[in-house]
């Protein structure tokens, strides 16, 4: 697996975290399995060359990814499989998606969507010009300039966007009364703007984040015990952390597979 990030034009940094082309050649007699835990992280993705299929774990069987994909805030654990895959992906900031397409992330549902049902003419024109270029930064380059259109026509930044960076800083753990204070908001109008704008309550969202934290944490740095883990990432003690494991990924911590885990595709992006 290869993935290669590109630097973000100036004019979208508050928009997007990253542009990157993924590529994958397991050849013909090796499958990949990607499993891709709940996440708070937004994206659009271009799959211009693939054989993966997807399915939630939940669910009996496995189908095709579609071509051109918004992956919102996912709830649940998905696994991906198959040989081979060329994609171009943006991943955008807490709210970048929201302010540039003016969606409100709640129409997704923590689901994966056809982006081409999903999205104006504009965007089915830009997949056909992506399909039809053959040089991977060519691709980077429509997409970068489809998404600076969108800037000039795109929703303020509020208040809302610094409650979220104060939650990034803190590890998720700031409590909700003291997010909508700080957004001058209240706790039912700060759920509102959540659900709108990133997909999920305050209360979700900080535990996604703090799941996350911990879980590239290990990642990064197997040695570390998950009592260490769980005390850099503000969980109360051990047994917190494996509650909320347990009630995010269906897993306990030391049932997660590091080898599995340091395969998925956007474990450190």
């Amino acid at each position: 697996m290869n993935i290669k990030s590109y630097p973000v034009h100036p004019a979208l940094r508050e928009f997007v975290e990253t542009i990157f082309q993924v590529t994958i050649d397991a050849g013909q007699d090796e499958e990949i399995l990607q499993t891709s835990f709940p996440t708070y992280e937004c994206f659009i993705g271009f799959e211009y060359d693939t054989d993966f299929l997807v399915k939630n774990i939940n669910t009996p069987g496995f189908i095709p990814i579609h071509k051109a994909t918004i992956i919102p805030p996912q709830l649940g654990t998905t696994l991906l499989k198959g040989r081979s895959m060329k994609a171009v992906m943006v991943k955008f900031k807490h709210d970048g998606f929201f302010r540039l397409f003016k969606i409100p992330l709640t129409a997704f549902n923590n689901e994966c969507h056809d982006a081409l049902t999903v999205l104006d003419k504009s965007f089915s024109s830009l997949h056909e010009r992506i399909l039809n270029s053959g040089d991977a930064e060519k691709k980077v380059d429509l997409l970068e300039a489809f998404l600076l259109k969108k800037v000039a026509d795109s929703k303020l930044s509020m208040p809302i966007h610094q409650v979220v960076e104060k939650l990034f800083a803190n590890n998720g753990n700031v409590p909700v009364k003291e997010l909508a204070d700080d957004a001058c908001m209240g706790i039912r109008q700060l759920q509102r703007r959540f659900l709108e704008q990133f997909g999920l309550p305050p209360k979700h969202y900080s535990r996604l984040i703090r799941f996350n934290k911990a879980h590239r944490m290990k990642i990064l740095a197997p040695d570390l015990t998950w009592g260490e883990i769980s005390i850099r990432c503000g969980y109360f003690d051990q047994m917190h952390l494996i509650h909320d494991f347990k009630s995010i990924a269906a897993l306990n911590p030391c049932q997660l597979d590091t080898k599995v885990s340091q395969s998925h595709l956007f474990s450190f992006l």
